[in-house]
């Protein structure tokens, strides 16, 4: 499908980014249309930076909404949710960005802090929030683990549908349940996608399944509700197999796969990860070793692109 098409069908933001600079320091902040998709900022990158700040920067940068993290060292802490969670979304929203979905550490239904969270976001009308990962465990059986995760993330649903809210698990790369793909099958089965979903994130896909990335996202579309985008290759000078690069520095094929998303009919929204050297951002660090310019031109460069591809 032409990529015109998918710029006009799913995201009316970029075609504005055309007209309009990434970085506002060149020129004004374009606004997102309503019902158009977002492209957000993981906010873990931003968290040298209060609510206010933040928000300001991304907004100056060209983003249109925060994933914003709610989880241990994140932005707003759990424990601190029902007054902390409202005062970022009202900074947040002043600056002309939304918070279409937050970033958590979710995976028990019982906690009292599931439910403070969960409340607290449907009350603010987010309307989607990453869970936490169930990490496979030696010497128990893979079903059995996989039944007791699904068991969870139903009695979440629960929880999810009375405040207006869904999950997204998202297929993170390494030993955790979804890792390889083929159990996020299984772990889906029998809940609703309306209130349990999948955050897809390309990179992950690719270094698990290097081929098989189109097979596992066709497989998934009806549940994917929030796109995770970063870019990867294939060792270094220091020998590391997985090597984490800007966008387009790698091997992701970044035109090829939004074709595949706009072919699949999945319109959520996209959130951008930085997780190459990025001055200590990258690991969501409270200062930064490089300067706020550097900072902002390489965040910038990748959002452009991103925009680039869509307009493609």
């Amino acid at each position: 499908m032409e990529r015109r098409e998918f710029i006009r069908k799913t995201s009316n933001i970029a075609l504005l980014a055309s007209i309009v600079p990434v970085n506002s320091l060149y020129g004004n902040v374009f606004a997102a249309p309503a019902g158009s998709r977002h492209i957000c900022i993981f906010s873990k990158h931003l968290e040298w930076l209060p609510y206010k700040e933040m928000a300001k920067l991304a907004s100056e940068i060209g983003f249109t909404g925060i994933d914003l993290t709610v989880r241990k060292n994140g932005h707003v802490l759990p424990e601190n949710v029902r007054m902390d969670l409202p005062r970022a979304v009202e900074q947040i929203r002043a600056e002309g960005l939304e918070v279409p979905m937050i970033t958590t550490g979710i995976t028990d239904p019982d906690d009292p802090m599931t439910h403070d969270i969960l409340e607290s976001a449907g009350e603010l009308g987010i309307k989607l929030y990453r869970t936490g990962w169930f990490p496979y465990v030696k010497g128990i059986k893979v079903t059995e683990q996989l039944d007791v995760a699904s068991k969870k993330l139903r009695k979440l649903q629960d929880i999810n549908a009375a405040n207006n809210i869904a999950a997204s698990y998202q297929n993170h790369a390494g030993n955790s349940i979804g890792s390889s793909g083929w159990d996020l099958l299984p772990l889906m089965e029998g809940l609703d996608p309306t209130w349990t979903g999948i955050q897809f994130d390309i990179r992950h896909a690719m270094v698990e399944g290097f081929e098989s990335w189109q097979v596992l996202l066709e497989i998934l579309a009806p549940f994917i509700n929030s796109i995770d985008l970063k870019d990867f290759s294939w060792g270094d000078s220091h020998g590391s197999r997985v090597v984490n690069v800007p966008l387009g520095k790698g091997l992701v094929k970044f035109d090829s796969f939004l074709e595949k998303v706009e072919e699949l009919q999945i319109t959520a929204d996209f959130s951008i990860h930085y997780e190459y050297p990025l001055g200590g951002a990258e690991h969501g660090d409270s200062e930064l070793s490089i300067s706020k310019g550097e900072f902002v031109g390489q965040v910038a460069a990748d959002l452009n692109y991103l925009k680039q591809i869509l307009l493609f």
